[in-house]
Order: C-alpha cells, then sequence, then structure tokens
C-alpha cells in the first residue's frame, strides 16, 4: 500500500461487488479500489457542481484538454495558411509592382471590406466590384 494513502473500512453487499466486478473495466480500473476512488471522485464532483457555480474538476479536466486539442490543431492550420499566404503575396509582388500610394489604398479598401464583410470575404465579390468600377469610371 502507497505510504500516502489511507484505509478505511467500506462494506458492500454481494451483489454490489459483483457489479463492480462486471463494470470496473469499462471504466479503466485494475482493481475494485481503484475503481471506488473513482466512483467516489464522481459523486464528490457531482455533489460540489450542486452547490458551486464552478464545474466539477472531471469536467473541467475534459474540457481542458478538448480545448488543447483544439488549439493545437487551429495553430497548425493557421500556420499553414500563412504560409500558403505569403507564397501568394510573393509572387503578386514579383509579377505586379505597385507604388506606395497605391498599396496604401488598397490596404485601407481591404480593410474597409473585411469590416463590412465581418471577414467574409469572396473573389467573386471583388470581382463583380472590380467590374462595377470599370463600367463606371
Amino acid at each position: 500500500m502507497s505510504k500516502d494513502k489511507e484505509q478505511i473500512a467500506f462494506r458492500v453487499t454481494p451483489q454490489m461487488k459483483r457489479e463492480i466486478d462486471l463494470i470496473m473495466d469499462s471504466d479503466g480500473s485494475r482493481t475494485r479500489n481503484e475503481f471506488l476512488e473513482h466512483a467516489v471522485r464522481f459523486y464528490i464532483d457531482h455533489l460540489l457542481a450542486r452547490s458551486m457555480t464552478t464545474l466539477p474538476v472531471s469536467v473541467t479536466s475534459a474540457i481542458d484538454g478538448r480545448l488543447g486539442m483544439l488549439e493545437d490543431r487551429l495553430s497548425a492550420l493557421q500556420f499553414n495558411n500563412s504560409v500558403e499566404l505569403d507564397m501568394l503575396v510573393r509572387i503578386i509582388a514579383s509579377a505586379y509592382k505597385f507604388n506606395d500610394t497605391a498599396l496604401r489604398k488598397l490596404r485601407s479598401d481591404s480593410v474597409k471590406n473585411v469590416k463590412q464583410t465581418s471577414g467574409r470575404v469572396s473573389l467573386a465579390n471583388a470581382v463583380r466590384e472590380s467590374d462595377e468600377a470599370e463600367w463606371q469610371g
């Protein structure tokens, strides 16, 4: 027995013992003691959740784990998008020569467009607006 644990008496009916033995593998417990520790931890979290506005430790840790996975995935996707965007910008910059005034105007128009569309920028809309600008002027 581990030195940092204390022993307590716990009695169950023969039926409860059979149920524990049948189900304990499904939660990953290797011993009845480990299963009972998990069950008591779950029940304590349940009681604390009813008396507090914060989430139980088990729920919080599960959410943190899932959010960490999501954060890692989004970071990888953002990095890949940034690489592709950098490649595209360099291709355009090498194909066309823009002066500073034209770049400032383009940036200003782009900021305005992104704000107006809440970030939902589309190539079709840009082409349509370009065609309208040429037609009007």
